[in-house]
């Protein structure tokens, strides 16, 4: 009798980096799990936050082609202090803080979200504080509140190069302008800038048209302090450079130590116009609460779905019987209708058994297994191979015929 074999104990690698491999395995799933969570939830605060737009159209920040953050860096560059405000509120404080004289206020309306009264209200602080106002192609309404030296005469589709055709010094210092073609923003289509004609106390850059009543491209109130340019299309970035572009630029929004860059946003529309969102009617404590829970619900996944190691597996001594094996495959047969496998099982098992009783070997050769039973039996050589070799039955009926010849089959060779 042979030995024991003696057993040998081997340590587990419990280096750092082993253990931080299996570690990370085991829980990465619910780690990127937490990090898109994470992640989703950040770009919905942002999103939602209300904040100002760093690639919205002439926005100061936004460096896109229909952006305005070249024309802002130049003027911060000379000593102009550039502030966005995204309310009528925000510019009037900003007004208050600055001091009187030293502020100029760049007015942006596209979606003329300002009513009369509040455009009246802008042009009021503008004043009172003594600096100066540049609207960017407000609507007819809008320049009317602005001024009522001021009015829109129309707009035009074009932009065509205007002179200046006036005895202003900013426009003459400009000599030409034009709006260039239409800006691209940073999602690669196109941004067509509204052009609107104005007439006023002093008008320059006149539309190119044979009417001399047609309008042009900027307007001042008699004061001065109110300027209405119809064509925004000169401050943006891809047009800046183009003819008197910039030195219009440059005079009209930096004459003063500071430039309120004011577009209009939802912040301006009064709280009982504003449609009531998701949130007027949801609890406060909703949202920290669902936050809770959701936590709670991640941890109790991660406890209660880990696994405790790798799985064992383990030999076990385990008997089955001959006729449930064979019952099990017969239902599996059946429930396939594998006529053709169930055929050819039956074939082989008898073809196997005729050998073994013929002392032919497992090994024989199916013919001579046929060719010994012909001579054994007496049958016809052709009955024989049809019954062992022959094409499969297509039929239950047709199968079950088979299994009792074979069955008979077998039991003739074995009394002989």
């Amino acid at each position: 009798m042979s030995a024991p074999t003696a057993l040998v104990f081997r340590a587990e690698d419990s280096s750092t980096t082993v253990r931080t491999s299996r570690w990370w395995k085991k829980y990465r799933f619910w780690l990127l799990c937490a990090v898109a969570f994470v992640v989703l939830s950040l770009l919905g605060i942002i999103l939602g936050s209300g904040g100002k737009s760093t690639t919205g159209t002439l926005a100061i920040t936004n460096p896109a082609p229909a952006g305005a953050q070249g024309a802002a860096s130049v003027l911060r560059n000379q000593g102009v202090e550039v502030t966005a405000t995204a309310s009528l509120a925000e510019t009037a404080a900003a007004l208050r803080s600055n001091g009187h004289g030293n502020s100029t206020v760049l007015f942006y309306d596209p979606r003329n979200l300002l009513s009369r009264t509040q455009a009246s209200d802008l042009a009021a602080a503008v004043a009172d504080s003594g600096g100066k106002l540049v609207a960017l192609s407000p609507s007819p309404l809008t320049v009317k509140a602005l001024s009522p030296e001021l009015s829109s005469v129309g707009a035009t589709a074009g932009t065509p190069a205007a002179n200046a055709q006036c005895t202003n010094p900013d426009a003459v210092a400009a000599g030409t302008i034009d709006g260039g073609a239409p800006a691209l923003d940073v999602s690669a289509t196109s941004v067509i800038l509204p052009l609107r004609l104005f007439k006023g106390t002093e008008n320059c850059f006149a539309a190119p048209s044979k009417n001399p009543a047609t309008g042009s491209y900027l307007a001042y109130n008699s004061t001065g302090d109110v300027a209405a340019l119809g064509n925004p299309g000169i401050i943006i970035n891809q047009n800046l450079a183009s003819r008197g572009n910039a030195a219009l630029t440059f005079r009209l929004l930096g004459s003063k130590p500071n430039l309120l860059w004011y577009t209009a946003s939802l912040k301006d529309i009064p709280v009982s116009e504003q449609p009531p969102a998701l949130s007027d009617f949801t609890p406060e404590w909703i949202f920290p609460a669902s936050l809770w829970l959701l936590l709670v619900g991640i941890l109790a996944m991660v406890w209660q779905g880990r696994r405790y190691g790798p799985l064992v597996t383990e030999p076990l001594p385990v008997v089955v019987k001959a006729s449930e094996t064979l019952t099990g495959r017969a239902r599996l047969y059946q429930n396939a209708r594998a006529l053709d496998t169930a055929s050819a099982t039956l074939r082989h098992a008898t073809m196997t058994r005729l050998a073994h009783a013929l002392r032919l070997g497992q090994a024989a050769d199916p013919l001579a297994v046929v060719d010994a039973v012909t001579t054994l039996t007496g049958h016809t050589r052709a009955h024989v191979h049809d019954l062992l070799l022959g094409p499969a039955p297509t039929t239950e009926k047709d199968m079950l015929s088979m299994a009792v010849e074979l069955t008979a089959l077998e039991e003739e060779v074995a009394q002989r």
